[in-house]
């Protein structure tokens, strides 16, 4: 039983250190860095989406496009029938979505060193990320707009917790981080 409190006491103040820690950093790394995590956990949330897109088809492939991110589970998609929605997955948009993504998560890592270099001008990295994020969101919008026009409404509230937890979160993780480069530099 005092192994149990030991232990629990040493996530206490282990928890409590690491709290201590994100408060002391600069506010604009802060937000730099939430949304550099936002970012990555992006995958999921992508992957997730493109999992609901080939439930609602006759498609059996894998879920995971993006294959630079290791230990990735792949459910087996399940049967239902309706092809047009297939188009989805296939347009020009999500092609460009993943195509975006992949080359976003490449551009999160000169950002990161940015980031941790002091002094570092970060408006020229920054407005890249920006850019890229916006373009990410609003291809990633478009994609779940047309899927849900396709699927006549029925899937819907399976795409809210997606839609919430993707272009919603990421839009303001996005905002929150210009707004502390415009007005705190």
């Amino acid at each position: 039983m005092a192994n149990m409190h030991e232990g629990l006491v040493t996530i206490i103040i282990l928890l409590y250190q690491l709290l201590l820690y994100v408060r002391s950093i600069n506010p604009i790394k802060r937000a730099a860095l939430l949304l550099i995590i936002h970012n990555v956990f992006m995958y999921h949330i992508i992957n997730r989406f493109k999992h609901l897109a080939q439930t609602s088809i006759n498609s059996f492939g894998p879920v995971n496009t993006f294959y630079y991110v290791p230990l990735v589970y792949e459910e087996p998609v399940m049967y239902q029938a309706n092809e047009d929605m297939h188009l989805v997955l296939k347009s020009a948009t999500w092609k460009f979505l993943e195509t975006l993504f992949r080359h976003h998560l490449a551009l999160l890592l000169p950002f990161l060193l940015a980031l941790l270099v002091p002094r570092c001008k970060l408006v020229y990295v920054s407005s890249l990320v920006i850019l890229s994020n916006l373009a990410m969101c609003i291809c990633f919008i478009y994609s779940m707009w047309k899927w849900l026009m396709l699927s006549g409404l029925s899937l819907s509230l399976h795409l809210v917790p997606i839609f919430f937890l993707g272009p919603v979160v990421q839009l303001l993780f996005m905002f929150r981080f210009a707004a502390h480069m415009l007005f705190e530099t």
